[in-house]
């Protein structure tokens, strides 16, 4: 494919998915099932004794009890809700999804409890664990293979397809006469 045919597909792909990124955030909040940190801030009572799934930091933990603050938009603190019936372990500073019925005391039993970060540090070690395996897998890749800029393809890294077959073709061919005797000047 020529340089320019390349450049004006990678261009048109790249314009899609910006328009599709610019559509999934500004469709998201409408098309969530559950009330965000907004709307539990505004309007609380629209949503109590119904079902929802809240996503907060954990901010106490008293045996199955633990208190989350769920934020808004504006990464303010929206609610405050005490949870029960927790069953899985997690420490002040983590982050938690809870699902059950919100109740208008700014209470919750929980039905289904996913624990995303244990505590503080656990976000932390997601984040340097993942730029390590980023890292590898870059370095990977740049040993192996090499982007050509002047074709915008990307290459193995090393002698050109064709030179290796004649080389190693030449290989093979002399390592034979070594072994059988022929093609040496010892004679």
């Amino acid at each position: 494919m020529r340089l320019a045919a390349r450049i004006v597909v990678s261009t048109l792909l790249l314009a899609a998915l910006f328009g599709l990124c610019v559509h999934y955030g500004g469709a998201y909040d409408d098309n969530w099932p559950h009330p965000t940190g907004d709307q539990l801030r505004d309007e609380y009572d629209a949503y109590a004794g119904e079902r929802v799934l809240l996503i907060g930091s954990v901010q106490s933990v008293d045996g199955e009890t633990i208190e989350i603050h769920v934020t808004d938009s504006a990464d303010e603190v929206a609610a405050e809700l005490e949870i029960y019936g927790l069953e899985k372990t997690v420490a002040p500073g983590g982050t938690v999804q809870v699902y059950g019925v919100l109740e208008s005391d700014r209470t919750m039993t929980a039905d289904e409890t996913v624990v995303v970060d244990r505590d503080s540090a656990a976000f932390d070690y997601k984040l340097v664990t993942s730029v390590v395996g980023v890292l590898l897998a870059i370095g990977s890749f740049g040993r192996h293979w090499t982007v050509n800029p002047r074709t915008l393809a990307v290459e193995p890294r090393g002698r050109d397809v064709g030179e290796r077959r004649g080389s190693d073709v030449g290989e093979l061919s002399e390592s034979a006469g070594a072994e059988t005797g022929e093609g040496s000047d010892d004679g």
